[in-house]
């Protein structure tokens, strides 16, 4: 401990106050006044001729005004406590879904090298330092009941910390964003109980150019995690309400540090979700696209992707680093109804298109339609304008079966009595299952393309069906008539018109995986009512539990929601490509002290820190309660003083 003072100027003036004595001593050996202002020597009593060095005869007053002037000298000194203490310590683990990551050395995991690296580091601290607990995933303190498990007593550097970090496991979520984390970690910086904080990861951490380095008293340990890995990005499932049992999924992948090439032979498949059987695989080939698509799968409640390496079951899988973002999930689209608009001169042909499942048609005629009317936020998913065309593109998905020659939107070119159609773009989504050979329309009229949409179908004469997206909306125009629906007496035509309206429909059914690391709150819409559902059914979990509080969404796989009766299936996946590229550097911005200069951490340690402790304050307190002394102890004496 020590004591020390800011202010030397201050201090200086300290030590020459002794010399305001001088002017008594003086005024002792002369009896007589030499400074006739100073106020200190008001209440001296004339004493009798005395030599210089004899008896100083001082009043209480004289004293405790004394004191109260080196008090406030005191105070312009500033003078502070120096002391070192020894606090708490944050341990900030990482758990992200890339800790996950197969330790380069091949024992083991990262998180498991972690855990060993956090034994080592607290092995050099004092036994009986506080320790706290955080994790990244979710971000905050570990449960109580977690730590305090077996003891009962808080943790200190010296508890049993292995049994400890056992219990805690990486979750599936990805990291959270460089300014969520260096928040918490700023905010742990800040409090008064930390006196560092150990920050535990996969990911270097390496300052922006420009930006402040982290502060001393935090202690980064970064593990190596840096190895080629391939994870899946996308996973969705597609299912057109107007084709109810066909199933078509798209998956992505993302390779990290050119994964690609030195990776083994891999496959991409298709499973059930529950039974694990099978349904469809593609194999990767050279150069490896980065996109699958696969047609027609079987319905199931939920499917199951996986990436596989090597030529058996299992082969290969060494040489990924990460295994978590090898599968993903998705649960079947549910159906709902579609609204449709038909605008058409002869409304009779509507009820040909009644036979199509899942639709809501809406008829009415060219001099009905009132394009005011007809907004974004209206209930028709989409519009059929049969022969016939407004003056301007609708706000809403559109298609447009042979409009009239006047119309302002398309012009048209050369017609034909039964065209042959000559060429039609393979992948497409408005011709996937469409026999071409077998599409004989009676008569059309070719179209001419405009800087928004492209030909999808041409024929002898020209294109005959274009589509494009112009503001964000999808368009379609034939050439040729589609109506009236005609179902299987017509199967050609049939399937291109349910196409026409899947693609306007856009898939809207098609399920979308929720990402790891969300919480299902009291707002979340997972339930489909404002409040949580009661109960929930985990991966690889074969009973319910209540729910009574927000729920994390920390592991991947199909969740089952229960609620009134009612079950719900939510598939959870990591889809980060992020999270895929393991080893990836870390930026934490931190806003640096005015006027406190940065230490390496090389220098530091989690050893004692050393704290000032300004003490004026209490002085200035002090200077309060003897000048209120001093005004009761005035009063007391002119009192004294009248009364005699």
């Amino acid at each position: 401990m020590q004591f020390s003072f800011l202010s030397p100027a201050a201090f200086s003036l300290l030590l020459a106050l002794p010399l305001l004595l001088v002017p008594y001593l003086l005024r002792q050996r002369y009896q007589r006044r030499v400074v006739p202002a100073l106020f200190l020597y008001q209440d001296i009593s004339s004493p009798v001729r005395r030599r210089l060095w004899g008896r100083i005869r001082l009043s209480p007053l004289f004293l405790l005004q004394l004191l109260i002037l080196l008090l406030l000298v005191a105070i312009a000194a500033r003078p502070v406590l120096r002391y070192d203490t020894a606090g708490k310590i944050a341990l900030v683990l990482d758990t992200s879904a890339s800790m996950q990551a197969r330790d380069p050395s091949g024992q083991g995991s990262v998180f498991e090298a972690a855990k060993e690296k956090i034994q080592q580091e607290l092995a050099n601290i004092p036994a009986e330092r506080p320790i706290s607990i955080f994790t990244t995933n979710p971000l905050g303190a570990v449960p109580k009941d977690l730590l305090e498990a077996d003891t009962g007593t808080p943790l200190t550097a010296g508890s049993d910390t292995r049994a400890i970090l056992e219990r805690i496991r990486a979750s599936d979520a990805p990291d959270p964003n460089a300014a969520t984390l260096s928040a918490f970690l700023a905010r742990l910086l800040r409090a008064r109980d930390f006196e560092r904080v150990l920050f535990v990861t996969d990911r270097p951490v390496t300052p922006l150019p420009g930006e402040q380095p982290p502060p001393p008293a935090l202690r980064t340990v970064t593990l190596d995690s840096a190895q080629p890995n391939i994870g899946i990005s996308t996973f969705r499932l597609y299912r057109s309400p107007f084709f109810p049992d066909e199933i078509h999924a798209t998956v992505g992948i993302h390779a990290a540090q050119d994964a690609l090439s030195p990776l083994p032979l891999r496959q991409v498949v298709i499973e059930d979700g529950q039974t694990q059987q099978r349904f469809a695989a593609q194999p990767l080939g050279q150069p490896a696209p980065q996109s699958f698509s696969f047609s027609r799968l079987p319905l199931a409640t939920s499917y199951r992707a996986r990436l596989l390496f090597g030529e058996g079951e299992g082969e290969g899988q060494d040489k990924d680093g990460l295994a978590v973002d090898n599968e993903a999930y998705a649960v079947l689209p549910p159906l709902e109804e579609i609204a449709v608009l038909l605008v058409s001169p002869t409304p009779e042909v509507g009820d040909s298109l009644g036979q199509i499942p899942n639709i809501k048609l809406t008829l009415m005629t060219p001099q009905d339609y009132d394009p005011a009317a007809v907004t974004p936020a209206s209930a028709f998913r989409c519009i059929l304008f049969h022969l016939t065309a407004p003056e301007v593109l609708p706000p809403t998905p559109a298609a447009f079966f042979l409009p009239p020659d006047d119309n302002p939107l398309f012009p048209l070119g050369q017609s034909a009595q039964q065209p042959a159609l000559t060429h039609w773009t393979h992948g497409h989504p408005l011709t996937s299952y469409v026999t071409f050979p077998l599409l004989t329309p009676a008569y059309a009229q070719a179209l001419h393309p405009s800087g928004w949409n492209t030909p999808i179908i041409e024929s002898t004469v020209g294109p005959l069906l274009l589509a494009g997206e112009r503001a964000g909306r999808r368009y379609v125009v034939t050439g040729f008539d589609l109506l009236p629906y005609l179902g299987r007496r017509n199967l050609p035509a049939s399937i291109l018109t349910l196409n026409i309206l899947g693609w306007l429909a856009d898939e809207a059914s098609q399920s979308v995986p929720y990402k790891t690391g969300a919480a299902l709150g009291p707002q979340s819409h997972l339930a489909g009512t404002a409040d949580l559902p009661r109960h929930v059914r985990f991966p690889q979990s074969t009973h319910f539990q209540p729910v009574e509080q927000a729920l994390s969404l920390d592991r991947q796989g199909v969740y089952t929601f229960r609620e009134n009766g009612r079950e719900r299936l939510v598939a959870v996946n990591l889809l980060s490509p992020e999270e895929t590229d393991l080893g990836r550097p870390l930026s934490l911005v931190f806003e640096a002290p005015v006027g406190q200069p940065h230490v390496p951490q090389s220098q530091t340690g989690l050893a004692s820190r050393t704290h000032e402790q300004p003490v004026w304050p209490w002085l200035l307190l002090a200077v309060f309660v003897l000048c209120s002394l001093e005004w009761w102890w005035v009063a007391r004496t002119d009192k004294a003083r009248e009364q005699d």
